[in-house]
């Protein structure tokens, strides 16, 4: 299980796409990052190493920051046709 080193959660931008590591109850954490076609958050695990990796394109925001950062990519987001 992973740990996450505090009891709130961190946001980041790893190339450009959103992140954010969400404490659970448990003391593990969830890695949710934005999918691009829809605008949703979906748990992709491999995206921790890339937030603390120096190679990486890597931002860290506040929680205010970052919701601010989602509402503006949303707005480009095409819904899929039905």
């Amino acid at each position: 299980m992973v740990m996450l080193s505090s009891s709130t959660s961190e946001y980041y931008a790893v190339n450009d796409r959103p992140v954010k590591l969400v404490p659970t109850e448990e003391g593990g954490m969830e890695v949710l990052v934005l999918n691009w076609k829809t605008g949703d958050f979906e748990r992709d695990m491999s995206y921790l190493s890339r937030c603390y990796d120096p190679s990486q394109d890597v931002d860290q925001f506040t929680e205010e920051q970052f919701n601010n950062y989602i509402a503006q990519l949303r707005q480009n987001i095409q819904p899929p046709n039905l």
